[in-house]
């Protein structure tokens, strides 16, 4: 018996507003965590898409205009997809990090 399409996929949108430049110092451990959090996601399960822009990136798309803001969008088969995601490993970390004030390494 085959698997029945869904009739929907979840799209999570998070934009945020940055406290330095993507270049400098402060954000250096956010910067270099990027590519192995992404790559987690796209390797995780009910993982369905992510934004790029022509690069292959999503920081340097224009959020309304403002230099200041960055965006990250993706849809995913479901809700437990994503909370599974969210909640394991590195991305987990990361959220486990930024709510103790402590910046991500390196």
């Amino acid at each position: 018996m085959t698997e029945a399409t869904p009739a929907y996929e979840l799209a999570q949108v998070n934009i945020a507003r940055l406290k330095a430049p993507l270049e400098s110092p402060q954000l250096k451990g956010f910067v270099d965590n990027l590519d192995p959090v992404n790559a987690d996601a796209e390797a995780a399960d009910g993982f369905v898409w992510r934004l790029l822009s022509e690069n292959g990136d999503a920081t340097d798309i224009s959020v309304f205009d403002d230099p200041w803001l960055i965006v990250n969008m993706s849809a995913w088969r479901n809700t437990d997809a994503l909370t599974a995601y969210m909640y394991q490993g590195r991305h987990r970390e990361m959220l486990a990090r930024r709510r103790m004030g402590v910046p991500p390494r390196p």
